[in-house]
């Protein structure tokens, strides 16, 4: 409902694209480290617990933007928010993948973010028309009040009949051997990461600043939304047509997307683009998790979710500070223009890395 909205807060407070870039890059700093720790925690403690302390944090995370009086407020408060995100993403995903059979996990990865994705559809245009009407300070209220409804719901349905976890013993070395070996396609993946992120922290101040509203903003990242629930609800498909060929289409049309978005700034061929590109994004996600948690063992879940957050998390950190700097060196259009190099080079390790048969 909010996180798209954050760079026009920041605006509000005399934000350059260069500390849009900052603001975005702290949260994923954050990320980039934690999710890999959460994730061998979630294999040794109670996953459900941590679930609900995630939710916790991201409700501290919301609130206390409400506080926020300048740039340096926002940039610490989203540090915070890349904690919680960092305990949140990695439990719920190895939840998933626990709970679904190994067959079934790019499926049920895809049905999982179908639900989450459904959120990130209907908050958008939600949050930007509370922005429209009541102002930013009303918005993280309202989305605050909503993390804190998650939690309760957690303490008072889930806690009192999670399982404890235990007996999973193996060496933390063993996931190392089994992450470099699979190197290429976490570097696919911190690609990702950096285009997707230099959507979310750059594109909507990018927007704003061409004369775009925050109602058509948000409408935009509402068709982000469908696109992306679309792709998720049938990603089980591209199976069938091979996992190297879609995340092979699914990059050339990221980086198309990323084209136009740089070449024709107006509210239509944004839409197109955030349209292409928001059910690329969604092919990608499931895919690749999918892929690199099957060269783990089952109980080594956790870690398997955590390294892939990790390097997300990296993806997340290098995109926007990258971006804005681009943009404060030249212009926020060579940021997009750049960044579409990127998808090349995620086609070549999607045409030629390797698949492993077993660990």
């Amino acid at each position: 409902m909010y996180v798209y909205f954050i760079p026009l807060f920041a605006q509000r407070f005399g934000a350059t694209f260069l500390d849009l870039g900052y603001i975005g890059t702290i949260a994923s700093l954050t990320y980039a480290v934690v999710p890999i720790f959460v994730g061998h925690l979630a294999d040794r403690i109670s996953r459900y617990r941590l679930y609900a302390l995630s939710l916790l944090l991201n409700f501290v995370a919301t609130i206390t933007l409400v506080l926020s009086r300048s740039v340096n407020d926002i940039i610490l408060i989203r540090g915070l928010g890349g904690l919680g995100q960092a305990f949140y993403w990695p439990i719920t995903e190895t939840l998933v993948l626990e709970l679904a059979p190994r067959g079934k996990r790019v499926k049920e990865m895809g049905l999982y973010s179908v639900s989450w994705g459904s959120a990130y559809l209907i908050g958008p245009l939600l949050g930007g028309v509370i922005i429209q009407a009541f102002g930013f300070v009303k918005l993280f209220i309202i989305a605050s009040a909503l993390v804190m409804l998650a939690f309760v719901q957690a303490v008072v349905t889930v806690l009192p009949h999670h399982q404890q976890t235990g007996g999973r013993t193996f060496s933390v070395s063993e996931s190392f051997r089994v992450m470099r070996r699979l190197w290429p396609w976490y570097v696919l993946v911190v690609c990702y990461g950096m285009i997707f992120n230099i959507i979310t922290a750059i594109f909507p101040g990018y927007a704003s600043s061409v004369g775009i509203s925050a109602v058509l903003i948000g409408g935009l990242f509402t068709v982000f939304g469908i696109t992306r629930i679309s792709s998720y609800a049938t990603v089980e498909r591209y199976l069938h047509f091979g996992e190297r060929k879609a995340i092979v289409l699914a990059s050339l049309l990221i980086g198309v997307g990323c084209l136009a978005i740089a070449f024709c700034p107006s509210f239509y061929s944004f839409l197109g683009a955030i349209a292409i590109m928001g059910g690329c994004f969604a092919i990608i996600f499931p895919l690749t998790i999918g892929l690199i948690s099957r060269h783990f063992r089952d109980e080594q879940a956790g870690a398997a979710v955590g390294s892939y957050e990790t390097v997300l998390g990296i993806g997340n950190a290098i995109g926007p500070i990258y971006a804005g700097t681009v943009a404060a060196i030249s212009n926020v259009q060579l940021s997009f223009m750049t960044v579409s190099l990127f998808t090349i080079l995620m086609v070549i390790i999607a045409a030629t890395g390797k698949m492993y048969s077993k660990n």
